[in-house]
């Protein structure tokens, strides 16, 4: 594993090095879209992006923001992207989805980007924060006194703070099932991927007349596992 230093913006380490001595032609980046431009850029210069080393995305970066010298390099590039499959049989909280438009409009309207531009990992991000909500909301109901259950263990050291009641907190959150806005929502002990309604999208760098961008060119859904080619997967030459 490499590990890119967020401290100094760099690699820890030799990229070149550590990528030319190693057998390894295929580099998943896990990473936020902020550190994957440094990153791939970075590559770049090292000329470790292209017909030897396939790059594999985790998050969506601008192509066009790189220079069309290194255009050629990146067409082999990959993204792998959770995405919330609308046209499927999968089934969200419309309700639910609706109230937290509006709510967003009302309080935020500047933020707010209009229903169609809201990023999926929003939606992620929301079903988690939701399912702490539906959780805390049981566990205090179940109490004499709701103040209790919100009690925290004291520490000068902010992130020694814990609730007292964390354990029954997070079997209460293992019990939790509720229909959110990105698909059904469920936990497992043993599972720490989504349990069902699991929807990705590939994507390869292209060019175009718009210049570089990532088409989609497969799709994989579960539980019923299907493979969907939607485009031509263009690749390094």
């Amino acid at each position: 594993m490499i590990e890119f230093d967020i401290d100094i913006f760099n690699i820890r380490g030799d990229l070149q090095r550590l990528l030319t001595k190693s057998a390894t032609r295929i580099i998943v980046l896990w990473a936020e879209s902020i550190y994957t431009s440094l990153i791939v850029q970075y590559a770049l210069d090292q000329n470790l992006v292209g017909p030897y080393f396939t790059w594999i995305l985790s998050s969506r970066i601008s192509l066009n923001s790189f220079n069309e010298i290194y255009h050629q390099n990146l067409i082999e590039m990959l993204l792998i992207e959770p995405l919330i499959d609308s046209t499927a049989s999968q089934s969200i909280n419309t309700t639910l989805l609706n109230a937290a438009y509006r709510i967003w409009q009302q309080y935020e309207p500047k933020s707010f980007p209009g229903s169609m531009n809201i990023n999926h990992y929003g939606l992620f991000a929301f079903d988690a924060t939701w399912s702490l909500i539906q959780s805390l909301q049981q566990l205090c109901s179940s109490k004499t006194n709701s103040i209790l259950c919100l009690l925290f263990v004291e520490s000068s050291f902010c992130f020694d703070h814990r609730l007292v009641q964390l354990k029954l907190l997070l079997d209460t959150v293992s019990a939790t099932e509720f229909l959110g806005v990105s698909s059904s929502i469920q936990f497992s002990v043993h599972i720490t991927d989504q349990i069902k309604d699991s929807y990705y999208s590939i994507k390869n760098a292209q060019l175009s007349s718009n210049g570089l961008s990532f088409v989609p060119i497969l799709e994989h859904s579960e539980p019923n596992i299907h493979f969907k080619i939607e485009e031509q997967w263009v690749f390094f030459e």
